[in-house]
């Protein structure tokens, strides 16, 4: 027997229930409960077993550890999840020490409806300290006046929110925004009307700009026109919940916390930190990925027995056509010969040898004759069995001298026996120079670590 079944014919036993019910699926729509391709393919790779039954229990051993794979992945998934604390709500944020750079918080905003809008907010640190140098007074005044205008065209078009820089001339000036009209934008450069409420004319607005350079200070007034943005209700509502926020900053300037807010008009908010729900989908896609592996792992494998088998077959032709010659030579019928030669193999494998492809056929064969398959019929299915030129070849001889009575038969097997031969040398040639092309890898390896090991010493000398 070809293949061993294991320990995971025991997690088939769940999988085989699976297999037939697709098995019957297929029946019903009018196809075949294995593919064709399926069954010749199990044919060559495990000929001395029942290729329906046995790729059912392989088929059931797959799902088993497929299945086995997904349930111990959702298990530890489950488990991860429910030791680990959900996303919590919060109410506050903290913010950074004196002297630590400033903190950006990334937020979803739930409310009521149970949509969550995401959001970011900016915590400076608690003070602000200030350079002293009031003589870049003018020049950070021109420089904020041009970066402050952000996408908009000019001071007399604002259409869209402000760039407010907080300072200037390289981080020697501090500058600090006030709107003198908070209808129309706060102090951080967002509008805060609807598009609805502004007229398509134009609004003015004013802003208060306070530069600091030390000890010392200076105020200018900036006229702005606005126009009517674009904004969508959920921007509208971020905008909002930020000037709020913005606002408790200033309440609470030197506490350690900043509380959010909890309602927005009549509808109640809730905050989470933004991805933290999101790891258990990470950790359910690890058992997928695995079974997904694991299915390919074993299509690779099944390519490579198929290509072993190739080789062995041809590797034991020139072996078993010249022993068949012999035979015949002898006397004896190709019935005959082909009937030694399997009892003889049988007993090999009896003492423990290991099984050959060719002679499975053959024993194949010898079952089919014995169970009134007639002859020549025999011979040529078991060179389409074989699938290999050489092997249908010596059905067809075979069959061939059944049909024929061609007497000349011992001959024409002593010429392919030595053509037989020859192309075994050329395959042991072929596969010898592969075995060279493989060993190239691991030669150059060895080359790089002894030039490493002669070449550092040499460099570390100089």
């Amino acid at each position: 027997m070809l293949y061993k079944e294991g320990r995971g014919e025991k997690l088939g036993k769940a999988g085989t229930w699976v297999v037939d019910k697709y098995r019957n699926f297929r029946k019903r729509c009018g196809k075949p409960p294995v593919s064709p391709e399926r069954i010749r393919l199990c044919r060559k790779l495990y000929p001395s077993e029942k290729p329906e039954e046995f790729l059912r229990k392989q088929d059931g051993r797959r799902i088993g550890k497929a299945g086995m794979i997904l349930l111990a992945g959702g298990i530890l998934c489950m488990a991860i999840l429910w030791f680990k604390e959900g996303p919590e709500a919060i109410t506050v944020l903290e913010r950074p020490e004196y002297g630590e750079m400033e903190t950006i918080y990334q937020l979803e905003v739930e409310r009521e409806n149970g949509e969550r809008l995401p959001m970011e907010v900016t915590i400076p640190e608690r003070t602000v300290t200030q350079e002293e140098a009031k003589q870049w007074f003018e020049e950070a005044y021109e420089e904020l006046c041009k970066n402050m205008l952000g996408e908009n065209k000019s001071i007399g078009h604002v259409d869209t929110d402000l760039m407010l820089p907080d300072e200037a001339g390289n981080g020697l000036v501090k500058a600090e925004w006030v709107s003198l009209s908070q209808e129309l934008f706060n102090d951080w450069g967002e509008l805060q009307k609807q598009p609805g409420e502004l007229r398509k004319e134009g609004e003015r607005g004013y802003y208060e700009l306070l530069l600091f350079c030390g000890g010392y200070s200076c105020r200018y007034e900036i006229e702005l026109t606005v126009y009517p943005p674009e904004q969508t209700e959920e921007e509208i509502l971020l905008d909002v919940l930020e000037t709020e926020l913005v606002k408790g900053q200033e309440k609470e300037s030197q506490e350690k916390e900043i509380s959010l807010p909890k309602k927005y008009g009549e509808e109640r908010l809730t905050w989470f930190l933004d991805g933290e729900e999101n790891i258990g989908y990470w950790i359910l896609g690890i058992p997928v990925a695995i079974g997904l592996l694991f299915t390919v792992r074993e299509r690779q494998q099944e390519k490579g027995k198929l290509k072993a088998r190739e080789r062995e077959m041809l590797m034991d032709y020139p072996e078993l056509v010249s022993k068949f010659t012999v035979l015949l030579q002898a006397g004896l019928t190709a019935r005959n010969v082909w009937e030694r030669m399997v009892k003889e193999y049988e007993e090999r494998k009896m003492a423990g040898k290991k099984s050959r492809y060719a002679y499975e056929e053959m024993s194949i064969t010898w079952n089919q004759m014995k169970n009134g398959m007639y002859e020549s019929r025999a011979y040529g299915e078991f060179g389409r069995r074989c699938g290999l030129h050489t092997y249908m070849k010596l059905g067809a001889l075979l069959e061939q001298n059944l049909r024929q009575g061609t007497t000349k038969l011992a001959v024409r097997l002593k010429e392919e026996a030595e053509l037989a031969f020859e192309e075994r040398k050329n395959l042991a040639r072929r596969l010898g120079e592969e075995a060279e092309t493989r060993l190239m890898l691991p030669m150059f390896m060895m080359l790089f670590m002894v030039l490493t090991v002669i070449m550092v010493p040499a460099f570390l000398s100089f």
